[in-house]
């Protein structure tokens, strides 16, 4: 399981590249300041996927999964395969 540290960094580095924004922290809420709506989360998984490459069901997703960029790393962790 990848570490939660990288997984951060590398989801900053997705807003950054993608969505031109920088955060403040991994704890933003991104629903409350509207950085993330229902078209960014469709953008944001597939960035997700393709960088971790984790697969994420759509209809296993929860929105509060997507709240913060802390949650969003667990939430990743939890669809990535053990290493060997």
């Amino acid at each position: 399981m990848p570490e939660l540290e990288n997984l951060r960094t590398g989801i900053f580095q997705i807003f950054v590249e993608c969505f031109d924004t920088r955060l403040a922290s991994a704890e933003v809420d991104l629903l409350e300041a509207r950085l993330v709506d229902s078209v960014r989360l469709v953008d944001l998984v597939l960035q997700i996927e393709q960088r971790f490459g984790v697969t994420l069901d759509f209809e296993e997703l929860e929105i509060e999964d997507f709240r913060n960029v802390a949650r969003i790393a667990e939430r990743i962790a939890r669809n990535t395969p053990p290493g060997p």
